[in-house]
């Protein structure tokens, strides 16, 4: 995998996790925390098991932001089942609109992805949903998760796909562990593909939010306060984009401190004059 690929993924339930640790050769991270997580050999894809229900599903996003330091560009996936009322047993879905049944808010998953997969609307519930309608899927995390993974990450990095595990002929709680396994299991080629187009995307996303060495160095030559690193952050993007490849530090050498540095750069960006300097 490339520099850049980040995936942290979450999921409600052990054997909806169980396809997914595998076909990325997940091991279990030693810590003391609440919930469980995992990851792969070279950082990249991360997991946790959240458990049943908005609050867990929304604290345990955070916890694996945190515990595996995700980027902003990171994407994040949710997996898992969900109720249906005409969906046929074991259907992948992707979910392009989510609704809290309790708050009445929607969201919209962004992902930008080509896919023949079916697209659905989720509808997270607080209880098990025995009163399928309206062409939905239903669980119990979705929403939350979507929520605090726009706020970490952006919308268009959020990826939900649910898998049709009840119905009205289907009743939820006759569901085993093993069948939950299954269901994922049977998907995980199609997941793959997927999540494999999400790549491509947050690493697009890391060489867009990538700062150059430059900037790094010209804050160990001067001392900037945090606003002065906001706007020196905001002109030496505004210089990758007008400069190309030019050398920044030679033009900014001769700066006795922060404020000139930023002010010399921001004379010459506004005024469209970059001095290049010599060599």
């Amino acid at each position: 995998m490339g520099k850049g690929t980040a995936i942290r993924w979450v999921v409600a339930l052990e054997p909806e996790s169980i396809a997914i640790r595998k076909k990325y050769q997940m091991t279990r991270v030693a810590h003391s925390g609440p919930y469980p997580v995992f990851k792969d050999v070279a950082d990249c894809h991360w997991l946790t098991i959240s458990g049943v229900g908005r609050v867990h599903a929304a604290a345990a996003t955070m916890y694996l932001h945190q515990v595996s330091n995700a980027p902003p560009w990171a994407g994040w996936v949710n997996v898992g089942i969900a109720g249906h009322a005409a969906g046929t047993y074991g259907t992948l879905y992707l979910v392009d609109k989510i609704i809290d049944k309790s708050t009445g808010r929607s969201g919209y998953p962004g992902p930008v992805l080509s896919s023949t997969l079916a697209r659905g609307s989720l509808m997270t519930v607080d209880k098990p949903e025995t009163n399928y309608g309206n062409d939905l899927l239903f669980d119990m995390e979705g929403s939350a998760i979507f929520e605090i993974a726009c706020r970490l990450s952006c919308q268009q990095l959020v990826l939900v796909l649910k898998i049709v595990s009840d119905g009205p002929n289907i009743d939820v709680a006759e569901l085993t562990s093993k069948m939950i396994g299954d269901l994922v299991s049977d998907s995980i080629s199609e997941i793959f593909k997927l999540v494999g187009k999400l790549e491509i995307l947050t690493k697009k996303e890391h060489d867009r939010l990538e700062l150059p060495v430059a900037y790094y160095a010209i804050k160990k030559n001067w001392h900037f306060s945090q606003s002065q690193e906001y706007r020196l952050m905001h002109l030496v993007r505004r210089w990758q984009a007008t400069a190309q490849n030019k050398e920044l530090m030679p033009y900014v050498d001769e700066c006795k401190d922060a404020k000139s540095v930023i002010r010399k750069l921001s004379i010459k960006l506004d005024n469209h004059e970059v001095d290049w300097g010599k060599g």
